[in-house]
């Protein structure tokens, strides 16, 4: 380096962002989070500092803090932001095969999403080879309360970080089959984290059912959700496990694609 480009480096440094940046790259490596002194002992940085910045970056969400354990890890907006940079880059581009495979094989459209703050996104789609199918643009927002993509990817959520998410939810009534209910829905996310793949039973638009799964990373980390839909005469009640293991099968051939090992 030179000796300009190094005196330039000197006049632009800031040092609480800095370790700000170090406290942040600290955590993304202890996913089970740390407490204060656990950072201020392993990057030796003064108590009084790291208390700012900590503090700052909790209240700007991008830290959440345990308050039984005092364990403090990333927050979902800071893993969101993550996502985001990978989503154009790498899922869509990774998983658009995988969808078309999936939509010859059932016949049905095929959605992706992920979870960006307290809302879904779709950020592709394969449409139905059926005359009538249910079209949606990318980009298009859904609730995560009533859909297969929010249910697949709350259900296999930290602990920790899905109570931080049920906490923030209202959970809106859409139709007469929305669960509005905190406690059942925690159990519905039991259910699909126990049998690997969700069910939209028409809770989010009446007469329209899905079935979906979700896509992890290497870490394990679910980071989106493949799924179908279709209207329920073509895809009814019945039908749903066997369905809803084949959406999981193809789920996790993404996932391979991403590097996820599956236990």
């Amino acid at each position: 380096m030179s000796k300009d480009n190094g005196d330039l480096k000197a006049s632009y440094n800031v040092p609480n962002l800095e370790r700000g940046l170090l406290i942040i790259e600290l955590l993304a490596n202890h996913k089970k989070g740390l407490t204060l002194s656990e950072i201020i002992e392993s990057l030796d940085i003064s108590k009084s500092s790291a208390f700012r910045i900590v503090s700052t970056l909790i209240f700007k969400n991008y830290l959440q803090k345990n308050e039984t354990t005092k364990k403090i890890t990333l927050s979902r907006k800071l893993m969101t932001l993550g996502v985001s940079s990978i989503n154009e880059q790498s899922i869509v581009e990774l998983s658009i095969d995988v969808m078309r495979a999936l939509r010859d094989e059932l016949k049905e459209s095929v959605m992706l999403g992920v979870i960006i703050d307290n809302k879904g996104a779709i950020l592709e789609q394969v449409s139905s080879s059926y005359p009538v199918k249910l079209y949606v643009e990318q980009g298009t927002h859904f609730y995560l309360h009533s859909s297969v993509g929010g249910k697949s990817i709350l259900a296999f959520l930290p602990d920790e970080e899905l109570d931080v998410m049920l906490k923030s939810m209202t959970l809106k009534r859409l139709t007469n089959n929305t669960i509005i209910s905190k406690k059942s829905f925690r159990e519905e996310l039991n259910a699909v984290k126990e049998k690997g793949y969700a069910i939209d039973n028409g809770e989010d638009i009446q007469g329209i059912h899905c079935i979906g799964a979700p896509i992890f990373n290497e870490y394990g980390y679910p980071v989106s959700a493949l799924w179908i839909t279709a209207p329920h005469g073509r895809l009814p009640h019945d039908e749903f496990e066997k369905k809803g293991k084949i959406v999981a099968k193809y789920a996790l051939e993404i996932s391979s694609k991403l590097g996820y090992i599956k236990p």
